[in-house]
């Protein structure tokens, strides 16, 4: 089977028996098409491509998707995926890493320093969406998700509080899986529909995805949507 061309990590997700899934944080190598995204942008929406580079040895630049604008306490940040927020230490045109939760949870904060106003999804025509609040999607609803690859897409959602393993002994529970295909550099990018705002993108393929809850996220981080 043929497998997205970064980040590698395999997963078997749970309404798939015969398909694998990807962690989608994507190293530069790999996503040449989406180099543009690099370059520094005044206000950073959700679904835009951010860039950093790993501290480890290899020093190797990976890309992801910017999700939701939140504030905590007064102060801006950009929530994206976990597994994003674990490479790098600051985020090209936008600001540092603050934290990470994953596995087990997939979300990760970096303050945003790139600009202000609300929450507005990158729809890729040229428009973008106000998200003016977090929601819990239905079973069989219609949702869309942007991200810096595959752009805006949409789908129906699978399943709720569904859990993926990631191999390794990583695995993030209480997911939303839909059938939006996603792919390299797609991680951490919105899941939303009309105004309202579902989660971020973890991982997955060309026929399931899975998303991290945004209601859930918001909790934790006593926070609020920008």
């Amino acid at each position: 089977m043929t497998m997205f061309g970064c980040s590698r990590l395999k997963q078997a997700g749970v309404l798939i028996s015969a398909a694998a899934a990807v962690l989608l944080a994507c190293p530069v190598a790999s996503a040449a098409p989406a180099a543009a995204g690099a370059t520094r942008q005044a206000v950073v929406n959700s679904g835009d491509a951010m860039y950093t580079v790993s501290p480890g040895p290899g020093r190797e630049p990976y890309y992801c998707s910017a999700g939701f604008a939140i504030l905590v306490q007064g102060v801006r940040y950009i929530l994206t995926a976990g597994h994003c927020t674990e490479h790098g230490l600051d985020w090209q045109g936008i600001g540092p890493n603050v934290d990470t939760h994953f596995p087990v949870t997939d979300y990760g904060r970096i303050r945003d320093l790139s600009g202000s106003g609300h929450s507005r999804v990158n729809l890729y025509d040229g428009r973008t969406q106000r998200i003016l609040r977090a929601g819990i999607p239905q079973v069989g609803q219609t949702v869309c998700k942007s991200g810096m690859t595959t752009k805006k897409t949409c789908g129906k959602v699978l399943g709720l509080n569904q859990t993926v393993n990631y191999g390794k002994g990583k695995q993030v529970v209480g997911t939303i899986a839909t059938d939006i295909p996603i792919e390299s550099g797609d991680s951490g990018g919105p899941l939303f529909y009309g105004g309202v705002g579902y989660g971020v993108l973890s991982g997955g393929n060309s026929q399931v995805s899975f998303f991290q809850p945004l209601r859930s996220v918001l909790a934790a981080y006593g926070a609020t949507l920008a």
